[in-house]
C-alpha cells in the first residue's frame, strides 16, 4: 500500500495521450505468445495487470521484450512433461490474466497451480471451471469450490461444443475463444442467457483475426497496434465536464469497439461537448469541453452500465452534484470487480457530501444519485485497493473544497501507472 496523498481541485485543460487499452494488450499478449515466431505489439499498456500476464507467459516459455511503446513477443509456449514439478503461477489481483490463463493452462501440457491475491480468490470462476470440465479438462479447486487456487493438468483440454453462462463475465468466453485455435477442431460456444459486456467479445475476435487464428489452426505472428484505452479516457472526460475544463485526448479511435466508449455518449447527455478534430500531424483527437457554471450545471443521466462496468464509477462521480437525479442500472456485477465497486461508489459519494443510494428494482440493483441534494465537502477517500476507485476520487476532488486525500494512490499502477503525472499536467 502506498502513502496517502492530497488530491488537487481545479480545472482540467490541455492535451493528453491516452495509454493503450489494457483489455486489448492482454488479448494480444496471449495471441503473440501462442504464435510461432516473433510478433510486435505497438502502443501496449505497461501496467501491473499486463506485466502479470507477460510474466506468466514467460514462465510458460514465451520470450517477451518490453521496449517502451514497442513490445516484442516470440512464441510458441513450451509444453512441460507430466514428470516436471507442478508450476505455480500467481497472478495477484489481475482478473483478466487469471481467466485467460485458466483455460490456456488446461491446453498446454504440464502440471500447474494457478493462484492469486485474497481478493482474486473471492472472484467467481465456477462457470469457467465447469466449461473446462465439459471439454475434458482436469481442474481441481484447492480451496473453495469454484474459486482459486486451482490445480490444472495441462494438455487435458479437448475441442468441441460447450455450454456456458454468459451473464457472469465475458472474460470467460474470451478465454475459451483465445484457446480455441490450440485444440483440434476448436471450441464452439453455446452461450446461455444474455452476454455480460458483449462488446469485449468483438475485441477478442479482432485480435484473433489480426493474428490469423482459426479453430484448431493456431496463430501466426503479427505486427499489432493497441488502440487507446476507453476505460482510462473516462476519467479525463469526466474531469473536464465536472471542472468546466477543456481537454484534447489523443490515441482513441472514433469507431472504437471497446465497451467503455459508451461513456462518450453519457458525457454528452450530461451536458458536455465532445467533437473529433484532426491535429496538424493528421492524428484525430477527441476534444472535450465541460459546461460553464461548474458541477451544478451538469444534467442528470440515466444509463445501463452492465455492458461497460469500468465506466460506471466515473459516471457516478460525474453526476454527483448534477442538477437532478441520475439512475445507473445494470450495477449488479460491480460487486465482483477488483473491489465491491457498488459499495465503493456509495462510499466515495457519501464522503464527498453527495446523496446516493442503492435501490432494489425488479431487474436488479440500481444506483441512484441525487445531485440536487448534495453539498460538496473535502473528503478523505479510500481506494479500497481498486485503481478505478482511486481515479474516480481524483475526478470528484476537482469539484470539492481544498483538502481531499486518497489513502492509496499507488493502486492506479494496475491500469495506468502514469495517471497522477498526467493528471497534474492537465491541472497546469
Amino acid at each position: 500500500m502506498s502513502a496517502p496523498c492530497a488530491l488537487p481541485r481545479g480545472r482540467l485543460a490541455g492535451t493528453l495521450r491516452i495509454p493503450g487499452s489494457k483489455s486489448v494488450t492482454n488479448r494480444a499478449l496471449v495471441a503473440a505468445a501462442l504464435a510461432e515466431g516473433e510478433s510486435e505489439l505497438l502502443n501496449p499498456l505497461d501496467s501491473t495487470d499486463t506485466r502479470a500476464l507477460a510474466s506468466a507467459l514467460e514462465l510458460l516459455g514465451a520470450e517477451i521484450c518490453l521496449e517502451g511503446v514497442r513490445w516484442r513477443v516470440r512464441g510458441p509456449l513450451r509444453p512441460r512433461g507430466d514428470a516436471a514439478p507442478a508450476l505455480t503461477i500467481d497472478v495477484g489481483d489481475a482478473g483478466t490474466p487469471a481467466r485467460f490463463l485458466t483455460v490456456l493452462l488446461a491446453a498446454v501440457p504440464g502440471r500447474y497451480v494457478l493462484d492469486g491475491s485474497v481478493r482474486m480468490r473471492e472472484r467467481p470462476m465456477s462457470p469457467l471451471f465447469e466449461a473446462i470440465g465439459d471439454l475434458s479438462g482436469e481442474i481441481t479447486c484447492l480451496g473453495r469450490e469454484g474459486f482459486l487456487p486451482a490445480a490444472i493438468r495441462g494438455g487435458s483440454l479437448r475441442g468441441g461444443r460447450v455450454r456456458i453462462r454468459g451473464d457472469v463475465s465475458s472474460q470467460f468466453l474470451s478465454a475459451l475463444m483465445l484457446v480455441s485455435p490450440l485444440v483440434p477442431g476448436g471450441i464452439e460456444l453455446d452461450v446461455e442467457g444474455p452476454i455480460a459486456s458483449a462488446p469485449y467479445l468483438a475485441l477478442t475476435r479482432r485480435v484473433l483475426g489480426a493474428f490469423g487464428a482459426s479453430p484448431g489452426g493456431g496463430y501466426r505472428p503479427a505486427r499489432f497496434r493497441v488502440s487507446g484505452d476507453d476505460s482510462a479516457a473516462c476519467f479525463p472526460i469526466a474531469g473536464a465536464l465536472l471542472s468546466g475544463g477543456h481537454v484534447s485526448l489523443r490515441g482513441l479511435s472514433p469507431d472504437s469497439e471497446q465497451p467503455d466508449a459508451a461513456f462518450r455518449a453519457w458525457a454528452a447527455a450530461a451536458g458536455g461537448t465532445l467533437a473529433w478534430m484532426r491535429a496538424p500531424d493528421g492524428e484525430e483527437a477527441l476534444v472535450v469541453t465541460g459546461p460553464g457554471g461548474g458541477a451544478r450545471a451538469l444534467l442528470p443521466v440515466e444509463a445501463d452500465v452492465d455492458a461497460a462496468p469500468d465506466a460506471a464509477l466515473p459516471l457516478a462521480v460525474l453526476v454527483a452534484f448534477a442538477a437532478g437525479t441520475s439512475r445507473l442500472s445494470g450495477v449488479a456485477r460491480l460487486r465482483e470487480k477488483e473491489s465491491d465497486r457498488l459499495a465503493a461508489a456509495l462510499d466515495l459519494l457519501r464522503r464527498a457530501g453527495a446523496v446516493a443510494r442503492e435501490r432494489r428494482e425488479a431487474q436488479g440493483p440500481v444506483l441512484a444519485v441525487d445531485g440536487r441534494a448534495g453539498k460538496p465537502r473535502a473528503a478523505e477517500f479510500a481506494a479500497h485497493g481498486d485503481h478505478r476507485v482511486a481515479m474516480s476520487a481524483a475526478v470528484l476532488a476537482l469539484a470539492l473544497p481544498e483538502g481531499s486525500t486518497i489513502d492509496d494512490p499507488g493502486v492506479v499502477a494496475k491500469s495506468w501507472p502514469g495517471f497522477w503525472e498526467a493528471w497534474e499536467a492537465l491541472l497546469g
